[in-house]
């Protein structure tokens, strides 16, 4: 007994592979019952031929079964068995043992069980097909020729064949049965046990998910909690670290503050996308759809970017697709947000080289259309490994390298989450040091079918040639500008034009403060920086300004240096809103409509029929002029008309303010009049941005930010740099006085009646018929001296120096 089970467990143990267990049932009992099968043959006088035949089958299936079990040979020993015994013996077998009437049915058919047990692929096609031919052959051969089949000698010998063969074939079968029946069992009862598990595991992952997400919202709601709580600390925070700044006079205090200011920034940027990090994972962030301009989003998009990579001398590169609908339905403020991310991530990290942006059509069915956007950039590009990880928030790859780059790693994070919303996913395809791009394909529903067409020309068409057709009027309404720059405010009267909105301005603080006492005004726009009292000083000495007659009147902050988190600053120190310099005339009207009274709002809709737009003006054509970009100045004007005044105000000042600079240049180190010469500095990049003077603009910014951080040396270096630039953009903008051949004055009378009524504007402080008067002037030529006398009169019209200017009007009319 030992023996058997040792040999069961041998060759039939449930630990071994199912297909040699099978191969063992089908050989082992074939070669039993071969062993059994020869002694009966040679007692019942059956042919000797025959029992030759078993007894090879019977070796065969000895040495196959040797091979397969002690010497992991099994698909060797199987094909060996299908070809030597299924196509070889079998055959013969059948020819010596009586054809159709012996037990040779039994084997031919455990042959193909043999086969279909244990072949797959292409043996067991090609071993199936094979066996069945075999099998049909013989057939068909012993019908035909019935004299090829040799006949048992008795009744009884063919009884004992069909016998034997039909008990081991069956036996086989049988055992193949049981053993499948076993595994089948064995299987139930695990399956039955993991289905406990399972069942048992999946209750706990359910609570686990429960718990999960529970904690997940509670992770979400403390995260936005907590941000818009810090916001109120470190607004705090920022608005003393900028009185710190503007008051200390202790070097190690001002660079202590500076580094508060930096790192206060910084934490705002984050907080800001901490909060649309929760908000995506608490559900609170979803995708609003609506109509939009294909247009109006890249020239939203472009006017965000443009500037930051010209700061970095980037080359912008378009590649828009002609074909792209005009107007869709979608979420153009997420897309705007997508594209704006990936475009700044590509100039933060690209030194050099360029920009380019696609969009492009996939497919168009129905009433849909695929959009494809791809940002190329010429970086630093970025490890293969690495680019699963930027998705992961608060990740940032190659922190050493990157080092002096701002940023949180929250920005693609951000960007991936949004574009899922919106069922799709952003690609990166990027070679380490060389660059990356940046694609995403987004489905739009079309609203109008017909096509944007030439990109290029359309953008500047929506620049150059924009009307802006305000929405209402005002002709009611009284606004107070306050701002120590000139163009500046002139650049405000013009913008609300249109809505015959009444303005007074003032050129300072004290100004301001005198103006609230002797009228009501329904909305004032303050400049931050400004000489003597700043806008937010003037603002708190507002509120407890005895006669004010402005309390409770809406204060909007200007300022040219909109940084992040800039708005909420202003809020938090009680302002109503705030506005970023250039003034985008868009921004400007949505304000006022937001925070003027309806009663004194007239509403019209903008209509092609408008008589605004019957009686345009024709449109200058802008000259080129070398370091002036025209069409970043028009990004911010209403008309090029507008921007074409503004830069001749700009050329006819600009001896005024260099002069200045040097004025105060000069008396640093007698005067201490460092305050004074960041001030004008700042005046003048702030118009030579306004004008498309970027370079400029960078150079005056560098002169400020060198007095802010008290570096005279610096200030050594970089003045006289900036004198000989403002220099030469007089010399080259000098073609904007040449542009309009001007008539000659001939009747000295007219100008002496235009200088009387310059003289009553001016005693009544009507700054806006003053202006009028001096263009008029200004639109004849003089001789020589006298045109050198008209100009100095002119710039003191500019400047608001009134008693210089009726100085020089009396000398005139001598």
């Amino acid at each position: 007994m030992k023996k058997l089970k040792a040999l069961r467990k041998r060759f039939f143990a449930q630990d071994l592979p199912t297909d040699l267990v099978l191969f063992n049932i089908i050989t082992i009992v074939g070669f039993l019952g071969g062993l059994i099968t020869i002694p009966f043959n040679l007692i019942n006088g059956i042919s000797a031929a025959l029992s030759a035949v078993i007894i090879v089958a019977v070796i065969i299936d000895g040495m196959c079964i040797y091979m397969a079990n002690f010497k992991n040979r099994l698909k060797n020993s199987t094909i060996a068995v299908c070809f030597v015994v299924g196509i070889g013996l079998f055959p013969i077998m059948f020819f010596v043992t009586g054809g159709i009437n012996s037990g040779m049915v039994c084997w031919f058919s455990m042959g193909i069980v043999f086969i279909f047990m244990l072949l797959d692929g292409m043996d067991f096609v090609f071993m199936l097909l094979t066996d069945v031919a075999i099998v049909v052959g013989c057939y068909v051969v012993s019908y035909f020729h019935p004299e090829y089949v040799v006949q048992l000698d008795s009744r009884k010998s063919v009884f004992f064949d069909v016998i034997q063969s039909m008990l081991v074939s069956a036996l086989a079968v049988g055992a193949i049965v049981k053993f499948q029946k076993n595994i089948y069992d064995r299987l139930y009862r695990q399956a039955s046990i993991n289905n406990d598990d399972l069942l048992e595991k999946t209750l706990q992952a359910k609570k686990a998910e429960k718990q999960a997400q529970s904690a997940t919202e509670a992770k979400s709601n403390f995260l936005a909690n907590m941000s818009h709580e810090i916001r109120t600390p470190i607004n705090t925070i920022m608005g003393m670290d900028e009185m710190i700044l503007r008051e200390t006079s202790e070097k190690v205090v001002e660079e202590y503050a500076l580094d508060i200011k930096t790192a206060s920034q910084n934490l705002l940027s984050l907080i800001n996308d901490i909060l649309d990090i929760t908000k995506i994972e608490s559900g609170k962030m979803g995708i609003v759809k609506g109509e939009y301009a294909f247009m109006s989003l890249m020239h939203d998009v472009l006017n965000n970017v443009t500037l930051r990579a010209k700061e970095k001398n980037l080359e912008l590169k378009l590649n828009i697709d002609s074909r792209i609908p005009c107007n869709m339905l979608g979420d153009d403020i997420r897309i705007k947000q997508i594209l704006t991310n990936i475009i700044t991530n590509a100039v933060k990290y690209t030194k050099e080289g360029y920009i380019e942006i696609s969009a492009t059509v996939q497919n168009q069915y129905d009433d849909f259309v695929e959009l494809t956007f791809a940002v190329r950039d010429t970086g630093i590009g970025i490890k293969q490994e690495d680019i699963k990880r930027m998705f992961e928030s608060f990740e940032r790859l190659e922190v050493n390298r990157n080092r002096n780059i701002e940023g949180a790693g929250l920005g693609m994070t951000i960007t991936q989450n949004l574009l899922k919303m919106m069922g799709s996913t952003l690609n990166v395809d990027s070679v380490y040091g060389k660059g990356s791009i940046f694609s995403f394909t987004i489905s739009q529903e079309v609203i109008d079918e017909e096509p944007i067409g030439n990109f290029g020309q359309k953008l500047k068409q929506l620049t150059s040639n924009y009307e802006y057709s305000t929405s209402f009027e005002a002709p009611n309404a009284h606004f107070l500008v306050v701002d120590d720059n000139t163009m500046n405010r002139k650049v405000f009267v013009a913008l609300l034009k249109d809505s015959k909105v009444k303005i007074d301005e003032a050129a300072s603080g004290a100004e301001c403060l005198t103006k609230i006492k002797q009228e009501h005004y329904d909305m004032i726009f303050l400049d931050h920086m400004m000489p003597g009292m700043d806008g937010i000083e003037t603002f708190r000495a507002m509120a407890s300004l005895e006669g004010n007659k402005c309390l409770g009147t809406p204060v909007i902050a200007l300022t040219a240096n909109a940084i992040a988190g800039a708005k909420e600053r202003y809020m938090t120190m009680g302002f109503h809103g705030f506005l970023s310099k250039p003034i985008v005339p868009a921004q400007l009207e949505k304000m006022i409509r937001d925070f003027l009274p309806e009663d004194l709002l007239e509403y019209h809709e903008p209509d092609a029929k408008d008589e605004a737009r019957k009686n345009r003006v024709k449109q200058v054509e802008l000259p080129d002029i070398e370091g002036i970009d025209w069409n970043y100045a028009l990004l911010h004007f209403p008309d090029a008309n507008l921007v074409y005044q503004t830069a001749v105000d700009f050329y006819d000042s600009i001896g005024y303010e260099r002069d200045e600079i040097l004025r105060y240049y000069n008396e640093l180190e007698e005067n201490d009049s460092l305050e004074d010469y960041r001030i004008k500095v700042h005046s003048v990049k702030s118009m030579s941005n306004t004008i498309g003077a970027v370079s400029l603009g960078g150079l005056a910014k560098m002169c400020e930010f060198a007095a802010r951080d008290g570096n005279v040396d610096r200030i050594k270096v970089l003045t006289p740099i900036l004198l000989e630039e403002l220099d030469n953009m007089k010399s080259r903008m000098s073609v904007l006085a040449s542009e309009i051949e001007k008539p000659k004055m001939e009747d000295m009378d007219e100008l002496f009646a235009l200088l009387e009524m310059l003289k009553m504007s001016l005693l009544t402080h009507d700054t806006e018929q003053s202006d009028n008067i001096m263009k008029q002037i200004m639109t004849y030529s003089y001789e020589t001296q006298m045109q050198e006398r008209i100009d100095q009169l002119n710039l003191h019209i500019v400047n608001l120096e009134d008693e210089e200017a009726l100085q020089e009007i009396n000398e005139l009319q001598m």
